[in-house]
């Protein structure tokens, strides 16, 4: 692939960006204690960084290089965290992830999906899939 952006790549961007923004929004509601002794917002926090990490595991290598400005790899490195290690997930290091890299993704996937072509061409038979 180019680097140019197909749907799937596009979907994935999309997903990507709707998890972040959940994210901060769930975020800005809980405080680091609530958040460390678990809760269900919590839990629903965890669920979108699981959706971001998976999303972002699937984008192309191609999108990917053309967009090394995204931590492509360290968001699906936490979502394999989460999934594969679930029994020593650290709730206190998720609050960092939260605290210093949920901002930096959202810069940097903001503008990405901004460009996304309008529609980006997802082949008619498989809108209902995406």
């Amino acid at each position: 692939m180019s680097g140019k952006a197909d749907y799937r790549d596009a979907s994935r961007i999309e997903h990507m960006y709707a998890a972040l923004c959940r994210v901060k929004e769930l975020f800005a509601g809980i405080t680091r204690a609530e958040f460390v002794e678990g809760n269900s917002t919590a839990e629903l926090i965890l669920y979108h960084l699981i959706i971001l990490g998976e999303a972002a595991n699937n984008v192309s290598d191609g999108f990917c290089e053309l967009h090394s400005e995204v931590d492509f790899r360290d968001m699906a490195g936490l979502r394999h965290k989460l999934v594969h290690d679930y029994a020593n997930i650290d709730m206190s290091r998720i609050w960092q992830v939260l605290v210093d890299d949920v901002p930096v993704w959202c810069e940097s996937i903001k503008p990405v999906c901004e460009a996304l072509p309008q529609p980006v061409g997802m082949p008619p038979n498989l809108s209902d899939f995406d």
